[in-house]
């Protein structure tokens, strides 16, 4: 491998690690959206004064967030698996 390939792939793994960076941040945000739905779930369905809009929205919004947040999850750890070997390849030659 030339130093131009070796270059190459440095720069490609530099660019995924910061990619992932951006990816966990998305994810922390699901899940802090998806914590402002339960919220919003236990103010509408909680007391005497029930409100099913704000609990049927909540409710929606926990489970699009949720499965936002296992989608991010997924892709951080594939991303993580492929800089894995790009700096195993790296190591190697």
């Amino acid at each position: 491998m030339n130093a131009a390939e070796r270059r190459n792939l440095s720069n490609e793994a530099r660019m995924q690690i910061t990619a992932l960076k951006r990816i966990y941040h998305w994810r922390t945000a699901s899940l802090a959206i998806s914590a402002i739905g339960v919220a919003l779930t236990y103010a509408g369905m909680a007391g005497a004064n029930r409100n099913l809009f704000l609990g049927i929205s909540g409710i929606i919004i926990i489970v699009l967030c949720t499965i936002t947040a296992i989608i991010l999850n997924l892709g951080v750890r594939n991303g993580k698996r492929n800089v894995e070997k790009i700096l195993d390849i790296l190591e190697l030659k």
